[in-house]
């Protein structure tokens, strides 16, 4: 039986170059909108080739969980799966976060889950007023984002494996509490 090869050196190589290109990222969105960065901007701001830029950023879109595919009882536990994904692909997941946090430049699937999150609260809870539907659904989409996962593992040292769970209960505890006819203040 043969022993796997790891290789510390090439780990730390690995983990310096990400760091490296989402430094440029960052860098780069400092002084643009979002829509104005591009690949070969990141690669030369980090001083690495494009290809480079591809592997160590590899698109996320297609693997995230759908918050509608199970309705209403399954958005918190995909709340919850989808900040543990995140963690699991926390450097796409930052680039991700980075790239999508300029309002002007949301990704369309940002949009679509957002759609999708306001019918969701729709056909679940057809009692709550249409503002109310767009106030909670605003809510919740900010609490299962790609934002709020980096802004709880980046400022707050809470990786996705542990505010999944916290995500999770704060979502449930939202839909109990409108099933149970409770609303925010501003809605009575």
């Amino acid at each position: 039986m043969t022993k796997p090869y790891t290789s510390t050196l090439r780990d730390r190589q690995v983990a310096h170059t990400r760091e490296l290109i989402l430094d440029a990222l960052t860098d780069l969105l400092g002084d643009r909108r979002a829509d104005e960065v591009n690949v070969r901007d990141i690669a030369t701001a980090a001083e690495v080739s494009e290809r480079t830029v591809y592997r160590h950023l590899p698109p996320l879109a297609g693997g995230k969980p759908s918050f509608v595919e199970g309705g209403l009882d399954d958005l918190a536990p995909t709340s919850r799966r989808l900040m543990e994904m995140l963690e699991e692909h926390h450097v796409a997941a930052r680039a991700e976060a980075v790239l999508n946090a300029d309002p002007r430049r949301f990704a369309t699937d940002t949009r679509a889950n957002s759609r999708d999150m306001r019918e969701l609260l729709a056909q679940g809870l057809p009692e709550l007023s249409e503002r109310d539907q767009v106030r909670i659904a605003a809510v919740i989409r900010c609490l299962a984002s790609t934002q709020a996962w980096l802004r709880m593992r980046e400022e707050f040292g809470v990786p996705g494996t542990e505010s999944g769970p916290v995500v999770e209960w704060v979502i449930a505890t939202i839909i109990r509490e409108l099933r149970a006819g409770n609303r925010p203040a501003a809605s009575r």
